[in-house]
C-alpha cells in the first residue's frame, strides 16, 4: 500500500460522507460492560456528529506508514470480515460475533468507543497525466474500524442555573488508539490478503494482531522499538560524534526527497559510508540488531541533533549538523559549535567571548 493510495482514500472519506454506508458503534465502560450498541447510517446523523466521526475515520488512514500505520500481509483472507462487509447494516445480531470478540480480547483500563463502518467508494479512472476522469468500473468496498478511548473531563468551575460551581465531569471520547482498514486499498483497488493496521497505542496491537491472525514474528514494530533498534545499530558501528550528526542530516534529507517509507539495508549502509563510517562489519551487526525488522524513515528522521554529556545537552538543527566539531585541547575532549551571529543567554544578547566586543546591534 502506497501513501498516495492512503491520501486518496483519506481525502475522499473526509470530504464525502456518502462513501460511508452503515456505521456500527458500541461503548464499553472501564469494567468491560457493554453500555451502548447501535447501527445507523452516517447520512442520518446531525452535521456536527457526522463531522466528528469522519475525522475519527480519517485518522485511522494515517499516511505515517511505518510509524502508526502498518500494511500487513495476511496468511489467509478473512472470510468472517468479508462476510460482515457484505451485510446491509439493518440487523444488529449479525455483529454479535465481532462485538463479543472485542469484549473478550481488547485490553483496556478506560472506557472506549468503537465504531465500524462500511466504505463504498466508486474509484474514478485517471488519465496518464493524473487528471481525474469519470467514475470507473471498480467499486472498492471495505471495513474501517476506529477504537477510541474515553477520558474523564477535567474538573472546572462554571455557571449553571444561577450558580457558579464545579461542573459535572463527563467521559469524553478521544482520538483512535487503534483500528484497521480491510481489505487494504492498494493500487487503487482491494487487496484481500493485506490489512492496514493503525496503532497509536502499542497496547492495542495484541488485539489487532489476534483479530487477523498475524504471527508474532510478523507483527508491526512500533516507532519506539524501531528507534531503539536503529540506535543500537549505529552504536555498534563505532560511530564518532560528527559522523553520527552527519548520518542524522542525511536521513532527514532522504525523508524529504523520496516516496519510499522504509530505509532498506543498503540505503543505511550508503548513509553510514557517506558519513565516513567503517562498514566492514556492517552485515554482521545489521543482522544481529535489525534483521528483518522494517525501519521507517519517518521513525528515525530527526529535525534536530541532540548531543548529551553527563552535565550538558546541545541541540542543533539536523540541517546544520556539519557545524558540530570535536577537538582535544590540553588533553581534554571538547565539542565545538561556531558562535556565529548574535549570541543570547536566557534571551539576553551577550558577547560569545569576554572582551571581544559587544553583540551585533548593540550601541554605546
Amino acid at each position: 500500500m502506497e501513501r498516495s493510495d492512503l491520501r486518496e482514500l483519506r481525502k475522499v472519506i473526509k470530504s464525502k460522507e456518502t462513501v460511508i454506508d452503515w456505521i456500527y458503534s458500541i461503548y464499553v465502560d472501564s469494567d468491560n460492560q457493554l453500555c451502548y450498541e447501535d447501527i445507523t447510517r452516517l447520512i442520518d446523523m446531525e452535521d456536527a456528529e457526522k463531522f466528528r466521526h469522519l475525522n475519527l475515520f480519517a485518522r485511522v488512514l494515517s499516511t505515517r506508514v511505518g510509524m502508526d500505520s502498518f500494511p500487513v500481509r495476511l496468511q489467509a483472507q478473512q472470510d468472517f470480515l468479508l462476510g460482515l462487509r457484505s451485510e446491509d447494516g439493518r440487523d444488529l445480531s449479525v455483529f454479535e460475533t465481532f462485538r463479543d470478540h472485542m469484549l473478550e480480547s481488547y485490553a483496556h483500563t478506560d472506557p472506549y468507543y468503537a465504531t465500524l463502518v462500511r466504505v463504498v467508494y466508486d474509484v474514478p479512472s485517471k488519465a496518464k497525466d493524473g487528471r481525474r476522469l469519470e467514475d470507473g468500473e471498480l467499486v472498492y468496498e471495505a471495513l474501517l474500524l476506529a477504537i477510541c478511548p474515553a477520558k474523564l473531563s477535567k474538573p472546572v468551575l462554571g455557571y449553571d442555573v444561577d450558580h457558579v460551581g464545579e461542573l459535572d465531569r463527563r467521559w469524553q471520547i478521544g482520538n483512535p488508539a487503534c483500528g484497521f482498514l480491510y481489505p487494504a486499498f492498494d493500487n487503487r483497488g482491494e487487496d484481500r490478503n493485506e490489512v492496514l493496521l493503525y496503532s497509536a497505542n502499542p497496547d492495542a496491537e495484541e488485539y489487532m494482531n489476534g483479530l487477523f491472525g498475524v504471527p508474532e514474528a510478523e507483527a508491526p514494530v512500533g516507532v519506539k522499538a524501531q528507534r531503539e533498534i536503529f540506535t543500537s545499530l549505529i552504536g555498534q558501528l563505532d560511530v564518532g560524534l560528527t559522523q553520527a550528526a552527519s548520518i542524522s542530516e542525511n536521513i532527514l534529507e532522504k525523508a524529504a526527497e523520496q516516496e519510499e517509507v522504509q530505509l532498506a539495508k543498503e540505503e543505511i549502509r550508503k548513509i553510514a559510508e557517506s558519513a565516513g563510517v567503517d562498514t566492514d562489519a556492517f552485515d554482521e551487526i545489521y543482522e544481529e540488531t535489525v534483521g528483518d525488522t522494517p525501519i521507517a524513515i519517518a521513525a528515525v528522521a530527526d529535525t534536530s541533533v541532540i548531543v548529551k554529556t553527563d552535565t550538558v545537552m546541545i541541540k542543533v538543527p539536523s540541517d546544520k549538523a556539519q557545524l558540530i566539531e570535536t577537538r582535544t585541547i590540553d588533553g581534554r575532549d571538547y565539542i565545538l559549535i561556531p558562535a556565529d551571529g548574535t549570541v543570547t543567554v536566557n534571551g539576553a544578547a551577550v558577547c560569545a567571548v569576554p572582551g571581544a566586543g559587544r553583540a551585533d546591534g548593540d550601541e554605546d
